[in-house]
């Protein structure tokens, strides 16, 4: 591991991302943004699966879709810009690893929305409730995104931050 945070800290982002006052700022408004843009898709993605609102038919909630992705794109981005910047900050943070197992558990959730939900769903009405199946797959989803969410706020309070 401290092989691959030497190569990172050696790099061209590395000395982008610290040696611009601008750069990480950026980075931090970008990816406070494009969450806000995720968080808020999501929400109203898995509500509607969940059953809240039911008059909002399913595929207008489904073109939230290329939003959420674009966003997380952009989060996945500058989230690899922190990581350059500051490697040896964020590898040893317990709060990390964790974020970045939410994210993973996030994504396989995903595919299963994807490949085993979303065809099931395009059998129903606009305004029919969703299966049990969809129901469980969007709780998933609130609890993963949340726990991203709140394990990347206080990366700098716990892990080598201070707890």
């Amino acid at each position: 591991m401290d092989a691959l945070q030497e190569w990172m800290q050696s790099t061209p982002i590395n000395s982008l991302i610290l040696n611009f006052a601008w750069s990480w700022p950026t980075l931090e408004s970008l990816h406070f943004l494009a969450l806000c843009t995720l968080m808020g898709s999501l929400l109203v993605m898995d509500l509607r699966l969940i059953g809240f609102n039911n008059l909002i038919p399913l595929k207008a909630v489904h073109s939230l879709m290329p939003v959420a992705l674009i966003s997380f794109a952009i989060n996945l981005i500058t989230g690899l810009g922190f990581l350059f910047g500051e490697p040896y900050l964020y590898f040893p943070n317990w709060a990390f690893w964790a974020k970045m197992i939410l994210i993973l558990l996030a994504g396989l959730n995903f595919l299963v929305y994807y490949t085993k939900i979303e065809p099931m769903l395009v059998k129903l009405g606009p305004n029919d409730p969703a299966p049990f199946a969809a129901v469980f797959v969007g709780m998933l989803s609130l609890v993963f995104w949340f726990g991203v969410l709140s394990f990347g706020r206080l990366l700098p309070y716990l892990g080598t931050g201070g707890g």
